[in-house]
């Protein structure tokens, strides 16, 4: 496969492709070329592979690297509504381009589990990938639970916790405070457009997505009880946080990567981590990483 651009990104998003033998729904390749294990990333809950592109520059022509997006962003085909149904379609994916070869995976933030899901699948069928690298990716405590009241309850628990802290948050500094602005206005302008052409063409509009996935993965995010296993992560951390978390030593993740949690620091927030100049602090310790685990 050739690289591709952002457009062609885009394209991918709207219709799946085909490479002449199998259709993708999901894998987009950001740079294909070189000898190392092929870096495979996961979206996160905004579906944006395309902030992975930085990240492709930064480590070079020698490392391959994959983005894993959403199925069915634009309507095309029915998104996925189970985390391990998104996991073993991915995987499916994946292993029809390694062919068996080892491989890395990463997940950033909901890409996070996502991840540690298709790890957890792959072991069961006897097999690995070479490590699992999750970027700011939160184990939110409803995952702990597998039963509906436990979950909905520990979930209003966590919204109070949330709306304190994004209330504290907005007024620590003026970045935050004019971010807060920025996201009240989206919404704001989302409820208009919503008034005005509907709940589907205002997705269309704000966030060039179907309204259907945003459901689908609600009910993803909902159903998931994560489980604890014998797997090791690497964890990339932002110092600077945007959201409440229960735990900020290891966002969740001790008591569930029973092997162990190795964490390395990062500057900026959740937002920036793909951004330029966090992201050559991101690829440097990747190198670093990737290179040891030849």
């Amino acid at each position: 496969m050739e690289p591709v651009n952002e457009y062609n990104i885009l394209q991918a998003s709207d219709l799946s492709f085909w490479d002449g033998e199998f259709t993708f729904y999901s894998l987009i390749p950001l740079q294909p070329n070189g000898h190392k294990a092929p870096l495979f990333i996961v979206h996160g809950a905004d579906y944006n592979v395309l902030k992975f592109s930085a990240l492709a520059n930064v480590l070079g022509n020698d490392q391959p690297i994959y983005a894993l997006q959403a199925k069915g962003q634009k309507g095309e085909v029915q998104p996925h509504n189970r985390v391990e149904e998104m996991a073993s379609h991915y995987i499916l994916e994946i292993e029809y381009i390694t062919q068996g070869q080892p491989f890395v995976l990463g997940g950033f933030s909901f890409g996070g589990i996502i991840a540690y899901e298709m790890v957890k699948q792959l072991k069961a069928q006897g097999k690995s990938a070479k490590l699992l690298l999750l970027f700011d990716s939160y184990v939110y405590p409803t995952y702990y639970y597998s039963h509906p009241r436990r979950k909905k309850m520990v979930s209003w628990l966590y919204l109070i916790a949330q709306l304190g802290f994004m209330g504290f948050n907005m007024f620590s500094s003026v970045p935050n405070f004019k971010r807060r602005v920025h996201l009240l206005k989206i919404k704001c302008q989302g409820v208009y457009l919503k008034f005005k052409h509907g709940s589907e063409t205002q997705y269309q509009l704000q966030f060039n997505r179907s309204e259907k996935i945003d459901e689908e993965h609600t009910l993803a995010y909902q159903k998931y009880h994560i489980v604890p296993q014998p797997i090791k992560v690497h964890l990339f951390w932002s110092t600077k946080k945007l959201y409440f978390a229960h735990d900020y030593n290891y966002l969740g993740w001790k008591n569930i990567a029973l092997a162990g949690v190795q964490k390395y620091i990062l500057p900026g927030n959740h937002s920036e981590m793909f951004l330029y100049p966090v992201v050559e602090e991101l690829g440097a310790k990747l190198k670093i990483l990737l290179n040891n685990d030849d």
